[in-house]
């Protein structure tokens, strides 16, 4: 049987730099994915880079339980001492407005700059 979070989410990993992890996600965030979501991110939490860039633009879904889990992912980060950098698409983006912790990540990527330039 087919693990349906393989079918709704990717997550890649790339070290573009020593010390430096890029963690590509694509598909949705929601509670079918969340389990995949967190065993990948806390392997990468466990590896102890000094920065984290989270790549979210393939992301075309995100629901409360997928901005859960980016918080989860910020506490751990902060707790161990990792730079942790979010590249939301509009969608992620949105979710964290409307859940009124946008303002609690590091944002970067093409939608902040979009909405810096409105």
């Amino acid at each position: 049987m087919t693990d349906p979070a393989a079918l709704l989410l990717t997550v890649t990993t790339a070290e573009p730099r020593p010390g430096r992890l890029r963690v590509t996600v694509t598909g949705d965030l929601d509670m079918t994915t969340r389990p995949r979501l967190d065993a990948e991110l806390d392997r990468v939490v466990a590896s102890a880079p000094r920065r984290l860039d989270l790549d979210l633009f393939g992301v075309g879904f995100c629901g409360v339980t997928g901005v859960a889990a980016l918080g989860r992912l910020r506490n751990r980060c902060a707790e161990a001492g990792i730079e942790l950098v979010v590249k939301p698409s509009p969608v992620v983006r949105r979710a964290l407005d409307l859940a009124a912790v946008g303002p609690l990540f590091r944002l970067e990527g093409r939608e902040t700059a979009a909405l810096a330039a409105r």
